[in-house]
C-alpha cells in the first residue's frame, strides 16, 4: 500500500496542509458529529478501485436494518486526515425523522478544461458570496467553502438545534431562487435536495469538507473580514480554526408572501400529522448506567440489569430524552471536555448497548417533560396532598446522607407534566 499523500511528496505547500488536517482530525471528527451528522446509520463512501475513484451509499441495503454499521468518530478522523481518497465520506443533510442540523448551497464545476471555465468560476463564485452575505445580513454565519479549487463554491449554515426539513428547504431554495441573475447555467443543488422524504427515501449527500477526492485540493474557507495584505481564503490550520469557531445560527423565518410560494405545492399528505408521544426524561446514571462513585466526567458504567427491557417498553409509548447532570457547568468546569463532545460520548455509549432514545440533552436547567425518571427525584405534589411538603423533605433529608460523587438534581418530579 503507498504511502499516505505519496501524490503531493513534491509539493511541500500541500504536504503541509494535509499534516495540518491530520492534525485537527480528532477535533474536527467531534465538530461533525455534534454539528454535521443528521443520520447516523447511513453515509456515502468514496472508493477507489483500479485507479478510479467512485461512491456508493453505505451501508448496502441488507445491511441497513441491522444497525451495525454506522458513522463513529474513527470514520469521521479518517475523513479528515484524509490520508487516501478511499477514506473520504458525504453526510445526509436530512435525519430519519425529517429535521436537518444544517443547509447548504452547492455552486459546482465540473469540468475546469471546457472553454469558458473563467467565465463560470467568477460567475458561480459571484453567486456564492452574494448569497453567504445575505445570509450574514440575516444575522447568520455562513461559511463559504472553495470546495475544489477549480470554480466550485458551498455555502454552509450549521444551526443552533434540528429544524423541520420543509422550513429549512424553503430557506435554502429561496437563496438560490435568483441564479438566473448570474448568468449561472444551471441551477445549483441544494441540501437538504428535497422537501419532503418517505421512511425509505435516502437523497444524495454532499461530500464533507477536508481533502478533494479527485484533485489535489483541500477545503479552503473565505475570510469575510481580510483587508489589503490578509488572505482572502484561509487553508490548513487558519481554515480548520474558522470552522471549528463557526456560530451555529438559529433558522429565521420567511416571509409569508414567500412561504405561501413554497407551501402551496406541498403535497397533502404532509398535513397528516401523526400524534406526538409525550417526551420522559430518563437520568443516565443510577437508572441506564450503574453509579458507584464519580470515575470522570466520561467514564460511564455497564448498563443496569433489567434497564435495556424498561427503556424499549417506556419507548413504545414515550419519546426518551436521556439527561445526565454530567454536563452541569460546575461539573465541567476546567475540563477541556464540552456539553457537546460528551453528548456525543453518550450517544455513542446508548447506541453500544442499543438504548432507544429520541435526544440526549445537554442544556443547562430542567427540560419540558411529561415526567421525569431519576434514582434521586423526589415527588413533590402539594396541589393535591397536604402533606407533601412534610414527606418531600424527610426523603430529601435521606437522601442528601448518602454517600455520592457528584451532585445529582433532586428537584425532578414523576407523573406530571412540567414546564
Amino acid at each position: 500500500m503507498p504511502a499516505p499523500f505519496y501524490e503531493f511528496a513534491d509539493d511541500r505547500r500541500l504536504m503541509w496542509i494535509a499534516q495540518e488536517w491530520v492534525r485537527y482530525a480528532d477535533d474536527l471528527a467531534e465538530w461533525a458529529m455534534e454539528r454535521l451528522v443528521n443520520r447516523r446509520d447511513v453515509w456515502s463512501q468514496y472508493t477507489l478501485k483500479d485507479g478510479k475513484i467512485s461512491v456508493v451509499m453505505l451501508p448496502v441495503a441488507e445491511r441497513r436494518k441491522l444497525g451495525t454499521d454506522m458513522v463513529t468518530l474513527n470514520k469521521l478522523n479518517r475523513h479528515f486526515s484524509g490520508k487516501s481518497p478511499a477514506h473520504l465520506i458525504g453526510l445526509h443533510s436530512i435525519s430519519d425523522h425529517s429535521t436537518c442540523k444544517w443547509f447548504a448551497i452547492d455552486v459546482d464545476l465540473h469540468d475546469p478544461n471546457m472553454p469558458n471555465a473563467d467565465e463560470i468560476a467568477e460567475a458561480n463564485f459571484d453567486a456564492a458570496l452574494e448569497w453567504a452575505e445575505r445570509l450574514r445580513e440575516m444575522g447568520m454565519d455562513p461559511l463559504l467553502f472553495d470546495s475544489n479549487g477549480a470554480g466550485g463554491f458551498h455555502v454552509w449554515v450549521l444551526l443552533d438545534k434540528e429544524y423541520p426539513l420543509a422550513d429549512v428547504y424553503d430557506l435554502a431554495d429561496s437563496l438560490r431562487s435568483d441564479w438566473q441573475a448570474f448568468g449561472l447555467e444551471r441551477k445549483p443543488e441544494q441540501f437538504p435536495p428535497k422537501r419532503v422524504v418517505g421512511p425509505d427515501d435516502l437523497p444524495y449527500t454532499l461530500r464533507t469538507p477536508g481533502r478533494h477526492h479527485t484533485r489535489h485540493h483541500y477545503t479552503r474557507v473565505y475570510n469575510f473580514d481580510f483587508i489589503d495584505g490578509e488572505n482572502e481564503w484561509l487553508e490548513g490550520g487558519d481554515a480548520i480554526e474558522a470552522i471549528l469557531s463557526t456560530r451555529v445560527s438559529k433558522l429565521p423565518r420567511l416571509r409569508k408572501r414567500k412561504l405561501k410560494e413554497t407551501v402551496l405545492p406541498t403535497p397533502k399528505p404532509r398535513q397528516a400529522v401523526v400524534a406526538q408521544k409525550p417526551r420522559v426524561c430518563v437520568d443516565l446514571d443510577g437508572v441506564l448506567a450503574q453509579y458507584d462513585k464519580w470515575k470522570g466526567v466520561d467514564h460511564f458504567g455497564d448498563p443496569v440489569p433489567g434497564a435495556l427491557e424498561f427503556a424499549k417498553k417506556l419507548a413504545k409509548f414515550a419519546d426518551i430524552t436521556v439527561f445526565t447532570s454530567r454536563c452541569a457547568q460546575d461539573v465541567l468546569e476546567g475540563s477541556r471536555i464540552t456539553p457537546g463532545q460528551l453528548r456525543v460520548k453518550v450517544i455513542d455509549w446508548l447506541e453500544k448497548h442499543k438504548f432507544p432514545y429520541t435526544d440526549v440533552y445537554t442544556g443547562q436547567g430542567k427540560p419540558r417533560a411529561a415526567a421525569f425518571i431519576d434514582d434521586r427525584a423526589v415527588h413533590c405534589d402539594p396541589q393535591n396532598d397536604e402533606g407533601a411538603f412534610e414527606s418531600s423533605l424527610a426523603a430529601v433529608k435521606g437522601l442528601v446522607k448518602k454517600p455520592h460523587g457528584i451532585p445529582k438534581s433532586v428537584g425532578g418530579y414523576t407523573g406530571r407534566y412540567s414546564s
